[in-house]
């Protein structure tokens, strides 16, 4: 049976419940759109220096913009920042090993955190992904990689989203007012050997995905009044879609 996927639903419905992970890069073109999802989180991350975007955009002027956890090697949160967050009572854990980025020790974290609270959300949306240096952007698609928790892991920023399909069979909903025209998808890590989709424009009929020979950008959906699209790969397989802000 395919996955069910619903990227955007937390955009559309107020019954739906998220985790949010604010990473180390400006959060400004974002903000409306954090100020929306943050009564619909039901557990809040900062990773290291997002901290200080953090606060200087939210929590400095309104001081409900409060995160349960901190974490990070803290080579980028200032001194005055940890000391206002730790007075609020916030739980800070350092995480020094230099093996991992601190958003893959992020979600070694949160992982735990999930189990041990039993947070009921349905999505993982991740602030901060993309922008900035390039190598930081792949290190944090590959920090997908690592992890296979029980609900959907979306790296959210500027009007770009993506997840990671690992190999199976996925329905994507994609019925939303807040969708852009656009969608791709990018093998990741290795080549894709076979990828059948419906609902697309130009849609791949079990065939190879690789760099040098073939990837799927700049898609767009079959019609304006395409619900789904459905996806069968071997191997990983990054989906990218565009929605609009508010």
């Amino acid at each position: 049976m395919a996955k069910l996927l619903e990227p955007l639903r937390i955009l559309e419905s107020n019954n739906s419940k998220c985790i949010i992970v604010m990473l180390n890069r400006p959060l400004n073109p974002d903000l409306k759109l954090i100020r929306f999802l943050w009564n619909k989180s039901v557990y809040k991350l900062s990773v290291d220096g997002g901290t200080n975007e953090l606060y200087d955009n939210l929590t400095k002027n309104e001081e409900s913009y409060i995160p349960d956890l901190i974490s990070g090697d803290f080579d980028s949160m200032r001194p005055d920042v940890k000391e206002f967050f730790e007075n609020k009572g916030v739980e800070i854990v350092s995480t020094p090993d230099q093996n991992y980025t601190d958003f893959t020790k992020a979600l070694q974290l949160l992982a735990m955190k999930m189990k041990l609270l039993k947070l009921n959300a349905s999505c993982v949306i991740v602030f901060g992904a993309f922008g900035g240096r390039l190598d930081q952007i792949f290190a944090n698609i590959d920090t997908l990689f690592h992890f296979d928790i029980s609900i959907p892991i979306y790296l959210m920023s500027e009007n770009n989203l993506a997840v990671l399909l690992k190999e199976g069979s996925y329905k994507i909903s994609v019925k939303s007012s807040f969708r852009e025209d656009w969608c791709g998808l990018v093998p990741i890590g290795e080549p894709c050997e076979s990828v059948l989709t419906t609902g697309l424009k130009w849609n791949l009929n079990k065939q190879r995905l690789k760099f040098g020979e073939l990837i799927s950008t700049s898609n767009t959906y079959e019609s304006a009044q395409t619900e789904s699209v459905e996806i069968e790969t071997d191997k990983p397989l990054l989906w990218t879609m565009g929605y609009s802000q508010f």
